[in-house]
């Protein structure tokens, strides 16, 4: 069981990578398309700071959810 956390682990450290990435091309097609974002079209209420912390909770969570529950899974199936 150690050995299927420690992955997963690993796993949700790559995800702290990915999912501010995954954000912040979000927050770039968000900005292009948004005229309230636009030079000189508004205020625009994109916060940078708050959604590269959600990217980070996020990002690690689900890569550490999803390979958590596919080494359990994998691991009830050998033990068949």
């Amino acid at each position: 069981m150690k050995d299927i956390v420690n992955h997963a682990f690993r796993w949700g450290l790559a995800g702290l990578l990915v999912g501010p990435a995954v954000v912040y091309s979000m927050m770039l097609v968000v900005l292009y398309r948004d005229p309230s974002c636009a030079p000189g079209g508004g205020v625009c209420q994109l916060d940078i700071g708050l959604n590269m912390i959600i990217g980070l909770v996020v990002g690690f969570l689900a890569f550490f959810a999803i390979t958590l529950i596919r080494g359990l899974r994998k691991r009830r199936r050998e033990a068949r």
